[in-house]
């Protein structure tokens, strides 16, 4: 989820908190004058207070719909006892869109340590603030976890906590200066603790991975696999032989210039028209505007791969008679060829009477090459009319950087046993793991480096149940 999304979400909230505000005021209101009219009651309330308990409301509706109202029931009540886990997730993946949800998820929660103490006279000490913000944030992921909006985790225990105690040193900066009628040292430490501790980490972290001579590999797991639930049978025999085999890197690895090029002149031979906005999920970056017919477009540039499509989100595509296919194909191969985005060796066919397709044939063998190559393909649709709806550019342009060694397929399948590798689905109590196959394939880290991983095969107690994994095969 990336900073826009993020946004487009609390606007999308914003109103119903701030009518559900309204509504909170005016149910304090009328409770408060039954208590002073009806019970003579002899305890006021003031206007600051009334404010922030409607802001509080205001904060906790917003909160709610951010976290629990805007999802589906996506979720089986699944529970994350991992401490950091989602930092080590994003680290792996090297994801700028982790890192702002967790800052986010930070953020989200320093309104009520801001607000809380200038309610309640007690919050005013830290610890009442801390209890009061872990026991709501608790509340709150035992309500996803039995509506099944969300995971139930120790992490977001700790960043909403913090957020909290940020938002707590921010008013007590305030605060102890306007009754002191001095300005202390203390609570202004306090202020800068929180920022100044992220930063210095974040600098640690960024520092270590510039540093580093290859990217992090998405596939290593924030948490690994319980093993002691499954059984593994296999056939295989594994070599304990080491090796040496070839490194390659993307040549247009998060290469702004490259990706501009691209925009101005797909713009050029499209006739689009590109909005300001600019979005980054993930690996990619997403472009948006309007082609010449007023259709919306999107664009997303994979920036790791130096991969791109292209879509305007229509679903029926033309079929193509054998002219109008070799017609099209003039003119986009043309285009790409005088951009240095077609391949000699590319081959075109048409796919299923709807799809150009140009395919690039891959290596034999990527372990023991040291030249540069091409792989991947392109495929494009069109409708009626016979405007582009949809470009799919999946070539791959690689470089060769030098030779490693390697783990040997025993020591990868060591990595198996111990359960260090992705699963989406965990192992249940009771399953059988059958491995079938073990083979060195290639795939991109986080800095576009093409590396060497074992592919494992198999399937799990059944083989209508197939089964994959990846182990990096770099030596550390």
């Amino acid at each position: 989820m990336d900073m826009i999304t993020i946004f487009q979400a609390i606007l999308r909230w914003g109103i119903p908190a701030m009518a559900g505000g309204v509504v909170v005021f005016l149910l304090l209101a009328s409770a408060y004058l039954v208590y002073k009219k009806v019970f003579h009651g002899k305890k006021t309330i003031s206007k600051k207070q009334a404010i922030c308990a409607v802001l509080l409301c205001c904060w906790l509706i917003l909160v709610i719909g951010l976290t629990s109202l805007s999802r589906g029931a996506n979720f089986t009540g699944e529970i994350n006892v991992d401490f950091f886990s989602g930092y080590i997730n994003a680290w792996n993946k090297w994801s700028i869109s982790e890192l702002q949800l967790i800052i986010f998820n930070m953020l989200m929660f320093a309104p009520l340590g801001f607000l809380l103490p200038m309610l309640w006279k007690k919050a005013e000490k830290i610890w009442i603030t801390f209890a009061f913000s872990l026991g709501l944030t608790v509340l709150i992921e035992v309500i996803q976890l039995l509506t099944g909006t969300g995971i139930f985790e120790l992490d977001d225990l700790f960043h909403n906590t913090v957020g909290s105690l940020f938002g707590y040193f921010c008013i007590m900066a305030i605060l102890l200066p306007i009754r002191e009628k001095t300005i202390r040292f203390a609570p202004i430490a306090g202020v800068l603790l929180i920022p100044c501790v992220v930063s210095l980490i974040l600098g640690a972290v960024f520092f270590a991975y510039e540093h580093q001579p290859y990217g992090n590999m998405s596939i290593l797991p924030a948490v690994k696999q319980d093993m002691s639930v499954v059984q593994i049978a296999t056939e295989l025999k594994q070599s304990d032989k080491d090796t040496a085999v070839s490194i390659y890197k993307n040549r247009y690895t998060e290469d702004k210039t490259y990706i501009q090029n691209i925009q101005s002149c797909f713009a050029e031979l499209e006739n689009l028209t590109f909005s300001n906005t600019t979005r980054r999920e993930d690996e990619n970056y997403v472009y948006t505007g309007t082609d010449a017919n007023g259709n919306e477009f999107q664009m997303n540039f994979f920036f790791r791969s130096g991969q791109w499509s292209y879509t305007t989100f229509a679903e029926n595509a033309a079929r193509l008679t054998e002219e109008v296919a070799q017609q099209y194909k003039n003119r986009y191969e043309t285009w790409m060829k005088e951009n240095e985005l077609l391949p000699d060796n590319a081959v075109f066919s048409v796919q299923n009477n709807d799809t150009l397709r140009w395919d690039v044939a891959p290596k034999d063998n990527y372990s023991t090459g040291d030249e540069a190559f091409e792989n991947g393909s392109v495929m494009m649709k069109f409708d009626e009319n016979g405007t582009l709806i949809d470009l799919a550019y999946q070539i791959s342009w690689n470089e060769y950087i030098t030779t490693e060694d390697i783990i040997s397929p025993n020591e990868a399948y060591a990595q198996v046993e111990n359960g260090n590798f992705e699963q989406y689905v965990p192992f249940q109590q009771g399953d059988m793991l059958c491995i079938e196959e073990c083979e060195l394939d290639y795939i991109y880290d986080t800095k576009g480096f093409y590396q060497p991983v074992y592919q494992f095969r198999g399937y799990i107690n059944s083989t209508e149940n197939p089964w994959a994994c990846q182990i990096p095969a770099l030596k550390n």
